[in-house]
């Protein structure tokens, strides 16, 4: 009410509209929000305009509200203009080449007046740089580049009495995705495998409260649910510190929703991170990353800001549950009952053009294949098939699948026959989710810790074989299972056979985990 008198009083108070939007779009009315902020940046074209830095503030929230809302292009729309009136804005470019990623616009990095593609580069975000370079080099700049931008955080460190002289070790997860998250999906059998005689287990959790069996679970497993969602970061690590944690793990590292805050004041005695964030964190206050030989070999290590904390295996567990028979047929999914199905659901911003290139090039070598992807967004559904016709391809042989839930999407991963996997950035979860349907999946390892996620699972899942390192092994690989209908059915056959050792490997890794960090405490 306020901010309308004082717009009535003066229009042109563009501080005052600003504020009015970020009210407005707290109390869900989007809209009326853009709305006000849009008549800021319009501004410019008056005599009596707002200076350009609120007028940039102005698109940089249309920017961010329309992403949020899944409007990519309108989103990509108001950043562009922004940039035109500021180019030096680190925040508003690596936004900028994420959506254009979000809509498969390649390449993502493109010039445009005042901003070269070098300072798109230094500019872009550590996690789209994971999707877009297999360069361990360059990610960890990103990374350093963000947390000196982003996470100018007071230091002080609180664990000054450690090491503790508990009965049992004292183990902390902190994270804001113990629920049907992509990371808290893989944590329920890890944190049940823990050594409860040995160890003390505390989830410092800012998660959803989701409503789920699975999330009851994941609670139920830790000895300790300390809820610090209405604790801001220092009152969180005091909480943590007064506790006497020997051990805390972050799983979010440089993921969306992380609370580095906390982390940066040193409450527990050692700290590492796990699963969030597949590279390095650049955060001076993490000690160690949790992972394994492969993901991580010894040449990555000068690109990590952290030790290595390696546990045999592969640093993502497999498990073994009993996979639903999907309740739909191919046809009722939109695919042909006799085609070889080729299915890939990991994130749009996954793709990039010189893998496309490879499954478009299979697609003309394999007549009876069809492409299954995910219907993710209309700007990148529409991209995907331009691109495709681009390459020569017919649409029929690109089937786009809607978002189902999640269980419909594992069952539905039974109808394929070939999981392509994506490179640099690999499926994690989801690759746990396409051997649990017993799929085969190709993928293509790299230089990177993210590049080399999947392969650590094949390996460890007994079918190495699908491990290539170059485009063109990978194009060769899926080419030939796609003519050897009897080769993919006896991968299936060894994934069903090697899954009946599958669920000890939650406790393998636990139990490694748990001697790896006895080692380090020592």
């Amino acid at each position: 009410h306020a901010y309308r008198l004082s717009l009535d009083l003066h229009p042109g108070f563009a501080q005052a509209r600003i504020n009015l939007g970020l009210l407005l779009e707290r109390k869900g009315q989007f809209d009326e929000a853009m709305l006000q902020w849009s008549q800021v940046a319009a501004s410019g074209y008056l005599q009596g305009a707002a200076n350009v830095e609120l007028q940039t503030l102005a698109l940089n929230h249309i920017g961010r509200l329309q992403e949020q809302l899944k409007h990519y292009d309108l989103a990509e729309h108001a950043l562009t203009q922004s940039l035109q009136l500021n180019p030096r804005q680190s925040d508003a470019l690596q936004h900028w080449v994420h959506l254009r990623s979000k809509q498969c616009k390649w390449p993502a990095m493109q010039a445009m007046p005042g901003v070269s593609v070098n300072a798109m580069l230094t500019g872009t975000s550590p996690l789209a740089m994971l999707a877009l370079h297999d360069d361990p080099a360059l990610q960890l700049m990103a990374a350093q580049s963000f947390v000196q931008r982003k996470f100018n955080l007071p230091t002080h460190r609180l664990c000054v009495n450690a090491p503790y002289k508990h009965e049992r070790i004292r183990i902390g997860y902190l994270s804001g995705d113990l629920c049907t998250h992509a990371v808290g999906l893989l944590m329920a059998d890890l944190i049940e495998a823990h050594d409860k005689t040995k160890f003390e287990i505390f989830a410092f959790d800012f998660s959803p409260e989701d409503g789920t069996a699975y999330r009851a679970r994941l609670k139920a497993a830790f000895d300790h649910v300390i809820d610090v969602r209405n604790l801001d970061d220092r009152r969180a690590a005091l909480t943590i510190r007064q506790l006497e944690i020997d051990v805390l793990i972050d799983l979010h590292g440089l993921s969306s929703g992380s609370r580095p805050g906390i982390m940066a004041l040193h409450p527990a005695h050692v700290q590492g991170t796990y699963l969030g964030f597949i590279g390095t964190t650049a955060m001076p206050w993490i000690d160690f990353v949790v992972t394994d030989s492969f993901a991580l070999p010894e040449a990555l290590t000068p690109y990590f800001t952290e030790e290595p904390l390696y546990i045999e295996g592969s640093f993502i567990p497999l498990h073994a549950p009993v996979m639903s028979e999907p309740k739909v047929t191919r046809t009722e999914v939109g695919l042909p009952e006799d085609a070889v199905v080729l299915a890939s659901f990991n994130n749009i911003y996954k793709y990039n053009a010189e893998l496309f290139a490879v499954w478009m090039r299979i697609l003309k070598r394999c007549d009876k294949a069809v492409l299954w992807l995910l219907d993710d967004n209309p700007w990148a559904t529409e991209q995907l098939q331009e691109h495709a016709v681009a390459h020569g391809v017919s649409l029929d042989h690109l089937v786009l699948a809607k978002r189902c839930t999640h269980q419909e999407y594992r069952e539905r991963l039974r109808l394929a026959d070939i999981y392509l996997d994506t490179y640099p950035y690999n499926a994690g979860s989801t690759a746990r989710d396409v051997l649990d349907a017993r799929l085969p999946m190709v993928t293509l390892g790299g230089k990177t810790f993210i590049s080399r996620m999947a392969g650590s699972m094949l390996h460890a899942a007994g079918v190495g074989e699908l491990v290539t390192y170059t485009h063109h092994d990978y194009e060769q690989t899926v080419v030939a299972l796609a003519h050897a209908p009897e080769r993919i059915s006896q991968l299936k056959q060894t994934l069903e056979r090697q899954s009946a050792h599958w669920h000890q490997a939650p406790a393998r890794l636990t139990a490694s985990l748990e001697k790896a960090l006895l080692e380090r405490l020592q």
